[in-house]
């Protein structure tokens, strides 16, 4: 599915929300305020960027779209649930025994999924290796890996982003989601990481800055990008963790979440409400 307005964008990120939510009230808890703070550049990557073919999941010329937080798993299984590539009533196994839609992700379990996920600030080196192995064969395809804020504390991530620069991978397109939160707390308190535009220029790659939350500043970079350039590039999104549920919202009480009956019904009308601003 391809959508070209940003306005129709917003609402498909708001029906993301309302499902994200649901799940993580009927299956007992998810990581939901960084699902939530990643949506709207999710939505943008996968109806507005990103080329596949649910019918056909290993499609030798798709884009690579790796989730370098494996924890962030459950939206990217609600993303691509809504496209296609496996039935939607799986995500209400979520995390169960036996299911296939794991807490982290994990290559080989789903359709569409690409990488294991867990161990963070890897995801940045799978995907300058698979752009490499593309570049030298001469192959079209993209490498989209999103990152989150916290795991850029890990070394590897400046290794690779070296690395991107060094053999100027104009086919690798990282997104950050910048919502300023980690397990232990802010992550300007926890190990700063500012100035990340700087550093990302520092090693060669250009840089793309904006509102994660407004889809028409992620349509726009994202056209930027459409095509592959001669350095790599990043888009870092500035966002909220818990984006759309008030009580959530940059509430570092919600970095893993469970949700009783009231607070679930608090959500929902929160983003019902949304619907009244598109």
């Amino acid at each position: 599915m391809w959508i070209d307005d940003a306005k129709e964008l917003e609402s498909v990120a708001i029906k993301f929300r309302q499902t994200l939510v649901d799940i993580t009230y009927e299956t007992g808890g998810s990581y939901l305020g960084q699902a939530l703070s990643a949506s709207d550049l999710l939505v943008g990557l996968f109806y507005h960027y990103l080329r596949y073919h649910p019918s056909e999941p290993d499609w030798p010329d798709r884009d690579r779209f790796l989730l370098s937080p494996g924890h962030y798993a459950l939206s990217l299984y609600v993303m691509l649930a809504d496209l296609g590539y496996f039935p939607k009533n799986i995500l209400y196994t979520f995390k169960q025994n036996g299911s296939p839609a794991e807490l982290a992700t994990h290559r080989g379990t789903l359709p569409g999924v690409e990488v294991t996920g867990g161990s963070l600030g890897q995801g940045l080196s799978l995907g300058v290796g698979m752009a490499l192995h593309a570049k030298l064969r001469g192959k079209k395809h993209r490498v989209v890996i999103m990152m989150s804020d916290g795991e850029l504390e890990e070394g590897q991530i400046w290794e690779a982003a070296m690395s991107a620069g060094h053999y100027k991978l104009g086919n690798v397109l990282a997104v950050v989601d910048a919502n300023g939160f980690q397990v232990d707390g802010s992550v300007e308190d926890v190990m700063n990481i500012e100035p990340l535009p700087d550093k990302f220029r520092a090693f060669g790659w250009e840089v793309k800055e904006i509102d994660g939350h407004n889809m028409l500043e992620i349509f726009n970079a994202l056209e930027v990008f459409s095509e592959p350039h001669q350095k790599p590039a990043v888009i870092i999104g500035r966002t909220v963790r818990g984006k759309g549920i008030p009580f959530m919202e940059s509430n570092k009480a919600f970095h893993y979440t469970r949700m009783d009956k009231k607070q679930a019904e608090k959500a929902e009308e929160a983003l019902s409400a949304a619907w009244d601003a598109v």
